[in-house]
């Protein structure tokens, strides 16, 4: 387990109002507030509107959007905390890997990938985030029995609170190479190697602070069908349900206090606030449940694209290149640069015995897809848990009996 810590008290004041305004059959708005005031020392307080409105020329077609404006104040663990986490750390120094060879001119251990640790504290003097948030869909419906929306999201963060943004293994190489540290950082020196005990010592810990950075901006679509409908002919009698959705990240990226530019899209980053999962431009799934009398049976298609395996809050702005890839092991290789997408079938069957018995059964991974390789995460051995565990496991089943009471 990581070692955490955090401490503190809150007197927290909050008012809120709201109103709907039906300013024609066409046109509904809906207008509301709310003021949070939060005492004992920090004195923060802040009003955040939020406007909703929608629009309807005709009932196949209608056009919605919302503004609105968020805030928060940094938690206790940001304030007076301690949070100890480790990442895997592969040294590139040459000159350190120089320092401590085998006898056949090898790396040895001590110059082969291991666990960094990173120490990150809390800072009294941070500001509250303030957020920007704006929505936008098309709903079409061109029948009583389907429908599509078609939508576009816009969040930004000001002030948005983040453990230094310059990483920890940017500020490891840099400690390694004899140059200056970001302010606010250090770093403690790990056991000396035993093999080669005058070369040069590696990092074991390093220290650093939460921050408010610039901005956190991302943006992107989302996409939903939802059709409900009894199958014509023959099959009059069963009643397809089918939905899916999609989203595209078009961005998502971190603007430092020194105004560079972290993008994130694409990559396993967030890199350490997310275990390495990382952000994959497109995910999607498309359920379609099938009911004829007291049987349904769903199949469900889970799709998470590909990205490429770096990450600029580790490495630093400007580090997309492949000759940045990150490597989780030792024994990984380190030409990968690319993470191949995944697909996923799983497959669902529910009988209704009545009322209140139903059974069911689940089959995970039908088809038996594989978990692409991923040598930069470090959330799970050499592939991502967050979005294709399932491809690790294999094909595995589920049986149970629902009882309402």
């Amino acid at each position: 387990m990581n070692p955490f810590n955090a401490q503190g008290s809150r007197w927290v004041e909050a008012g809120y109002w709201e109103l709907g305004l039906p300013f024609h059959k066409m046109v509904q708005a809906d207008i509301s507030g709310r003021y949070d005031h939060y005492a004992q020392g920090s004195g923060f307080g802040r009003y955040s509107p939020k406007v909703g409105l929608s629009f309807t020329p005709v009932q196949l077609f209608t056009l919605r959007g919302t503004f609105s404006r968020g805030f928060r104040v940094p938690s206790f663990a940001e304030t007076n905390g301690s949070n100890v986490a480790y990442t895997t750390y592969k040294v590139t120094n040459q000159n350190f890997i120089n320092q401590h060879l085998n006898a056949d001119g090898t790396a040895n251990s001590y110059a082969q990938s291991y666990s960094l640790g990173q120490n990150t504290s809390g800072n009294p003097n941070l500001k509250p985030e303030i957020s920007t948030n704006f929505t936008g869909a098309a709903i079409i419906r061109p029948t009583d029995w389907l429908n599509f929306t078609f939508g576009y999201y816009y969040i930004k963060k000001n002030n948005y609170i983040a453990p230094n943004p310059v990483g920890a293994t940017a500020i490891a190489n840099a400690w390694l190479a004899g140059q200056a540290l970001p302010a606010g950082t250090s770093v403690v020196p790990d056991i000396i190697d035993t093999q080669n005990p005058n070369g040069q010592v590696r990092p074991y810990m390093v220290n650093m602070g939460y921050l408010n950075t610039r901005s956190l901006q991302t943006d992107g679509v989302d996409m939903k069908i939802n059709a409900n409908v009894r199958l014509p002919g023959f099959l009059h009698d069963v009643r397809l349900m089918s939905i899916g959705q999609a989203t595209y990240v078009r961005s998502y990226n971190l603007t430092m206090p020194d105004g560079r530019v972290q993008h994130w899209a694409g990559t396993l980053a967030p890199y350490n606030a997310v275990s390495a999962s990382g952000t994959p431009r497109w995910r999607a799934n498309w359920s379609n449940t099938f009911i004829w009398k007291n049987l349904a049976v769903t199949p469900t298609v889970y799709y998470t694209s590909g990205y490429k395996n770096v990450a600029e809050d580790t490495n630093g702005p400007g580090t997309r290149g492949c000759e940045y890839n990150l490597v989780g092991y030792a024994n990984s290789p380190s030409s990968q640069c690319h993470i191949k997408s995944f697909w996923d079938v799983d497959l669902n069957l529910t009988y209704r015995i009545n009322d209140r018995w139903r059974v069911y059964t689940t089959v995970y991974n039908l088809l038996g897809f594989r978990a692409p390789a991923d040598y930069g995460t470090y959330g799970s051995y050499n592939y991502n848990s967050a979005w294709a565990e399932k491809g690790a496991i294999m094909r595995s089943f589920q049986f149970g009996v629902n009882v309402t009471l």
